[in-house]
């Protein structure tokens, strides 16, 4: 009796995980995608300087403050287009607000690192650093959560899965 019943168990917990196709969102996801591909330069120059002063650990505080200053225009300038962004589905609002709230917390943070190297404020730097490291988390989180929401519409297949023919 077990042997019949787990293979029916298994399938129809495959079958409550279906795939959602709503075309509504699918249409919606490929357009996040296509906004996601042209915000990607300043995505890249804003990790970069992330990485930089991750690198310098902090040592330098006029580099920091530096490095971090030259990205703070654009990133002001990223946060007020993607508030302009207006997805339609629920799936893609959801992502979205977690992105737009992550690159709030990233901008905040900089500014956080910033006064308190300008300061010499180290435990107010060692918050402001936490602070980016969530932030930057949360976006990498976010980009995991996209390519999920990516597969599950079948717009893109799972790492190592064959194309079907």
């Amino acid at each position: 009796m077990i042997l019949v019943l787990l293979p029916l168990l298994l399938l129809t917990g495959a079958c409550a995980h279906a795939p959602a196709r709503d075309p509504a969102v699918a249409q919606d996801l490929l357009e996040y995608v296509d906004k996601i591909k042209k915000w990607e330069p300043v995505e890249a120059q804003v990790l970069r300087a992330i990485r930089d002063v991750r690198r310098s650990q902090y040592v330098d505080d006029d580099y920091v403050i530096a490095t971090l200053s030259e990205v703070m225009d654009d990133v002001e300038l990223h946060r007020e287009e993607i508030r302009r962004y207006q997805p339609r589905t629920q799936l893609v609002i959801g992502v979205h607000k977690r992105y737009r709230t992550a690159w709030k917390d990233l901008q905040d943070s900089f500014a956080t690192i910033i006064a308190a190297m300008q300061q010499k404020d180290y435990m107010r730097l060692s918050h402001g650093t936490d602070a980016m490291a969530r932030s930057r988390g949360e976006l990498i989180t976010v980009a995991a959560e996209l390519s999920r929401l990516l597969e599950e519409t079948g717009l893109e297949r799972a790492p190592g899965k064959a194309a079907a023919s």
